[in-house]
């Protein structure tokens, strides 16, 4: 019944956020259906000293309008509506305005998620914020993650998955942004690039 339900809310909810018909979102939505509803990290990038898989067909995106540097990396899905990032904060990132009242010098990682997220969740209208989770002991890099959701510009209702972890002397803050539909059933996917990051040369 729920898989019925979501086959419904691809073609009419998903697709008339992003207006985008043609052949390839066609057989990337078919796809996703036959591969049980998940993506097949198939790709591997690289990006600032660290490397991690996605799927091939999540095109470059040129936007940082979800981000806060430019040197960021940007990726959509438009057959399902999906906004993925990463970028890097380290020590030379706590003099901005965003991390300011927010530094705990012995605890980056959670000082760049919560400034993080404080800045996506005032961003928002009528936004809320999930209880901030450690990411499993079986990823290889330490890490939290977290949920907003509210009213914004990115299609209605957005609902942005936020990470950060530590790789080395560096923090990467992740996000996954789509609508509510598409997010119950790419969150373990979004888990999933998270636990394929490796530290890289």
């Amino acid at each position: 019944m729920i898989h019925r339900l979501l086959l419904l809310l691809i073609p009419t909810f998903l697709v008339a956020g992003c207006f985008d018909y043609d052949k390839e979102n066609k057989e990337i939505r078919e796809a996703f259906k036959t591969n049980h509803y998940n993506f097949k990290l198939d790709k591997t990038l690289k990006y600032e000293g660290i490397s991690f898989k996605i799927p091939e067909h999540f095109k470059k995106n040129y936007s940082h309008n979800y981000t806060i540097k430019n040197s960021s990396l940007t990726r959509t899905c438009n057959a399902l509506n999906i906004y993925f990032s990463v970028e890097r904060f380290n020590d030379s990132d706590l003099n901005r305005d965003f991390v300011y009242d927010f530094v705990v010098e012995d605890d980056l990682l959670n000082t760049f998620q919560d400034a993080y997220v404080w800045r996506r969740y005032e961003s928002l209208d009528n936004s809320g914020v999930s209880i901030k989770k450690e990411l499993p002991k079986t990823y290889k890099h330490k890490g939290v993650i977290q949920t907003i959701s509210g009213d914004g510009t990115y299609s209605g209702q957005a609902y942005y998955v936020t990470s950060t972890m530590k790789v080395g002397d560096d923090y990467y803050v992740f996000q996954w942004i789509t609508s509510k539909p598409v997010m119950n059933y790419t969150y373990d996917d979004f888990e999933q690039i998270l636990k394929s990051v490796r530290k890289s040369k």
